[in-house]
């Protein structure tokens, strides 16, 4: 492949998957004893990143894992994200204000038609919650993917944290 440093590629894909697998280690000590279960890390094929404002298929493997119930936390080339899987019937509009004042890097899409978004902070910065949850009502979706993007597993950790709390508050997660 001409004009791509091998060894560049090299240390970036290492580096994105062990940091996976060390906060995969250490929320595995810190989750479990609270009603989750984190589960090992594993190779996900066929997910999707937003890149030059759409969606692409990756068609290379990303290194991501489940914490049980409904959340999936992972590394791709655009940085570290969490997904949290909500039911319609437990979004509410306060829910949903919280979640786009606390992650400001973030996507909420369908289950099932997850290329069409409801938000996306790359674009919809200045919708409101009411829009937002307007958008979800008026989906025929059931269940929502509420995902955040960060930086580094620091953030990533912080981030976790805080939807376990709204979610606990708001009673999104089947614990």
């Amino acid at each position: 492949m001409r004009g791509v440093n091998a060894r560049e590629i090299h240390e970036f894909l290492n580096d994105m998957w062990e940091s996976v697998f060390e906060i995969n280690d250490e929320l595995r000590s810190e989750l479990n004893g609270e009603g989750f279960k984190v589960e090992p890390v594993e190779e996900v094929f066929g997910a999707y990143i937003f890149i030059g404002g759409e969606w692409r298929r990756m068609s290379y493997p990303h290194p991501a894992f489940e914490i049980k119930p409904q959340m999936e936390v992972g590394a791709t080339p655009e940085g570290y994200y969490f997904v949290v899987a909500v039911p319609r019937g437990r979004i509410s509009e306060s829910f949903v204000g919280l979640f786009l004042e606390s992650f400001p890097r973030g996507f909420i899409y369908g289950a099932n038609d997850f290329l069409k978004d409801l938000y996306n902070w790359k674009r919809d910065r200045q919708v409101s919650p009411a829009e937002v949850m307007d958008r979800i009502m008026k989906s025929g979706e059931q269940v929502f993917q509420f995902e955040a993007n960060f930086d580094s597993t620091k953030t990533l950790k912080q981030g976790i944290k805080r939807v376990i709390a709204l979610g606990k508050r708001f009673e999104i997660f089947e614990l």
